[in-house]
């Protein structure tokens, strides 16, 4: 059996990189610490967003989204990720949901997006509520809203 032993692994030709699969080629994270609220029951930005450009067609975005406190004073609340002005959550329901009530607590989803593209993409945190009330999210006293991108070798 051989082996193969390296220092160093340098691209051959500039900007191509080199990508092994299921490791991360690169990361690119946002934050915000500012109070947002909604009254809609339509997804609406929470202005959170963070752009990536991947370096294959065939690398997937790893999407993390942290939130230091949600709360929904009436009827339940959803959040949501959108890849420019698409949806990438589970329709109206998005990928988190608060409950009526529920206390400021910290909210963490993810997914897994496919994007097929080598553009620059922005993702962009969305909410609303269910009917009626407000969507309560990052109350600037519990700390940092985050989305972070990962771009992932395939």
């Amino acid at each position: 059996m051989s082996k193969l032993f390296v220092n160093d692994i340098i691209e051959k030709t500039t900007g191509n990189g080199v990508q092994i699969p299921g490791h991360v080629v690169q990361v690119v994270s946002n934050f915000t610490t500012a109070n947002i609220s909604t009254t809609s029951t339509s997804f609406v930005s929470t202005g959170l967003s963070a752009s990536i450009t991947p370096s294959s067609t065939s690398s997937k975005v790893f999407v993390i989204v942290s939130s230091p406190s949600w709360y929904c004073d009436n009827n339940n609340a959803y959040a949501t990720v959108f890849r420019d002005t698409t949806n990438i959550g589970n329709g109206d329901y998005g990928l988190m949901q608060v409950y009526v009530g529920a206390a400021y607590a910290p909210s963490t989803t993810q997914v897994m997006d496919s994007p097929s593209s080598t553009s620059s993409l922005t993702y962009t945190v969305h909410h609303r509520v269910r009917v009626g009330g407000s969507s309560y999210i990052s109350y600037s006293t519990y700390g940092h809203f985050t989305i972070t991108l990962m771009e992932i070798a395939q």
